[in-house]
């Protein structure tokens, strides 16, 4: 019985030895860096405050914005998170048309999400036709075998 116990403390020992590190870098960070990193993010979002929330374009456009900020396309930065986390394929591909018509609601009309979950129900459909097509290939194949 003590064997046993104290087989069972040492395997919980190492088990649990990873929780005590001791140089554990990934928490700390250099603060001077990362404010020098954001310095032109917070300079570009200062403008906009005080330019009364004008957009990204119009900045653009009254030369109100900083050389390095001018050839931003901010449209492919920006992350557009999919319908209630799930991706519009998906969507599409379990529910079918309400799928799509579910993704067009939640996401506001976003139509690269929606042209996923279009493309979900077409799969699905084309593999429900094919997965059909094959089981009666089969069962006519089989019933001509007179088994």
């Amino acid at each position: 019985m003590k064997k046993k116990f104290f087989l069972v403390i040492i395997a919980v020992f190492f088990n649990c030895k990873g929780l005590w590190a001791n140089q554990a870098d990934d928490f700390n960070y250099n603060k001077q860096q990362f404010q020098d990193e954001f310095a032109d993010l917070s300079r570009l979002e200062q403008s906009v405050f005080d330019n009364h929330f004008i957009t990204f374009s119009e900045m653009k456009s009254q030369k109100l914005i900083a050389d390095e900020f001018s050839n931003l396309n901010l449209s492919n930065h920006l992350m557009i998170e999919p319908a209630l986390g799930i991706p519009g394929f998906w969507w599409g591909c379990i529910l079918g048309p309400i799928g799509i018509i579910a993704v067009y609601v939640i996401s506001d009309k976003d139509q690269v999400e929606t042209k996923k979950a279009l493309t979900g129900c077409i799969v699905s459909g084309v593999a429900e036709i094919a997965f059909v097509v094959i089981y009666y290939v089969w069962l006519l194949s089989y019933m001509n075998t007179g088994i």
